[in-house]
């Protein structure tokens, strides 16, 4: 009996002239990512003022992994699990950075669309005043200590809280000197409380309540920022509302002063607070003989920065339409043209299509109920969530029509239509990252 013949080793793999080009683009974007990188101080706090930085970071991370993935896995249609792998490498990829960019939205605790002049020391009042020549107006001092605040609707906010004046001793303290013209509801309410400052003023409290109408911004729910602010005005002529800085800390935006600090915030995060000063053209003289119809009205604004807790209203839009998702790539399963399998399955090409349309109008109620909870007239970032299942169905749907037609394309004829199986998920994750990127960071 011969001695059989040794096992020779499997050749190591080689390292081919494309290989090795793809390997040096890989390097190359790393390189790019590490170099727009090094811009940006706080990645996770300056997703919107280092939009393009961020881009250029995510976008060539992901390619330059994508392409590492590629060489070493070297996926290949007579291997189909290389590209199975392939594949999933891809969905992670986009995913992992599509939450990336979702948890830097949601730390982003930069104070931005404050309206007016932000202040937050009487010295930088009183340059603001003295640059818009209302230096020699009677000033009077005023503070506020919000202790609660609920959206009553899209364009509604509800507070709730203190307001406090310091007046001249000759002022009439029954009438608050401040008037809330955003207030659609309430406004201030019964005095407080009064004090005798000892040097010619008092100081008096009054309760206040009430419903602001402001134009809120949903651009980007479920991971939108709002800013909630209180415009007041002056009641009487030659007067102007400024902070009262004496009443607070050494004023910092981050610490939130004049927010109750327990207050019950719910869905929100209250990540600033800000004291400023802006004016407001009348166009008209209210009835007043010889006024000008350019005369501005001093304003005095107390803005609150909040973020959205967005995790329950993202799950809350994402897992249903997750398992839609789910539904619809395990529909692709169940192509076929192997008659004992379509028979067994219950497989039809009207079936498929059916279920393609039924899915649709699931999806179609739930956008029109996002489209009603946030009164928003453009598009919301939520949306871009039901626009791609919108393509994606009806990919899908096109898919089981070529697939069972008596003409194919070649591309679905390969291995029982896999290749639909391997591009759905890529399809749904680069499609959520690229809408991701370009309503926040873009």
């Amino acid at each position: 009996m011969s001695p059989s013949p040794a096992r020779r080793s499997p050749a190591p793999a080689r390292w081919t002239a494309p290989r090795v080009a793809l390997a040096v683009v890989a390097v190359l974007l790393f390189a790019l990512a590490g170099v727009a990188a090094a811009g940006i101080e706080k990645p996770a706090h300056e997703v919107m003022r280092q939009g393009g930085r961020l881009t250029v970071v995510l976008v060539c991370s992901v390619l330059g992994l994508l392409l590492a993935a590629w060489v070493l896995l070297r996926p290949r249609p007579s291997k189909p699990s290389s590209l199975g792998w392939f594949s999933a490498t891809v969905s992670a990829l986009c995913l992992l950075a599509t939450v990336f960019v979702w948890v830097s939205v949601a730390a982003d605790d930069t104070v931005i669309g404050t309206p007016g002049t932000v202040v937050t020391t009487p010295a930088a009042t009183a340059d603001y005043l003295r640059a818009e020549q209302r230096d020699g107006m009677q000033q009077i001092p005023t503070g506020l200590m919000i202790q609660t605040a609920q959206f009553t609707d899209a364009n509604n906010v509800r507070l709730t809280g203190l307001l406090w004046q310091r007046l001249p001793a000759s002022a009439d303290t029954k009438i608050p000197a401040v008037d809330l013209p955003d207030a659609v509801d309430g406004g201030i309410g019964d005095q407080v409380y009064l004090l005798d400052n000892g040097d010619s003023t008092k100081t008096v409290g009054w309760k206040l309540r009430a419903t602001l109408r402001e134009q809120f911004d949903y651009q980007h729910y479920p991971l939108d920022r709002q800013n909630v602010w209180m415009t007041m005005w002056p009641r009487t002529a030659n007067t102007v509302l400024v902070p009262d800085f004496a009443a607070y800390p050494p004023w910092e935006a981050e610490q939130n002063y004049g927010l109750y600090a327990d207050m019950v915030t719910g869905d929100w995060r209250t990540h600033f607070s800000a004291f400023s000063l802006g004016d407001v053209q009348n166009r008209t003289t209210h009835g007043a003989a010889g006024a000008s119809l350019d005369s501005t009205v001093p304003e005095l604004h107390f803005s609150t920065g909040i973020t959205r807790r967005f995790l329950s209203p993202l799950l809350d839009r994402l897992v249903p339409l997750m398992v839609i998702a789910m539904l619809v790539f395990a529909s692709l399963f169940v192509v076929t043209k192997d008659s004992d399998r379509r028979s067994l399955a219950g497989f039809s090409t009207w079936t498929v299509i059916g279920f393609c349309g039924a899915m649709m109008l699931v999806i179609a109620v739930q956008h029109s109920s996002l489209r009603s909870a946030t009164g928003a007239t453009g598009i919301v970032y939520a949306e871009y969530f039901y626009f791609i299942l919108y393509l994606v169905i009806a990919l899908v749907a096109f898919n089981v029509v070529e697939y069972t037609s008596t003409r194919r394309l070649r591309l679905l004829e390969w291995n029982g239509n896999m290749a639909a199986r391997l591009m759905y998920w890529p399809i749904v994750t680069v499609l959520l990252f690229a809408a991701t990127l370009g309503a926040f960071v873009l």
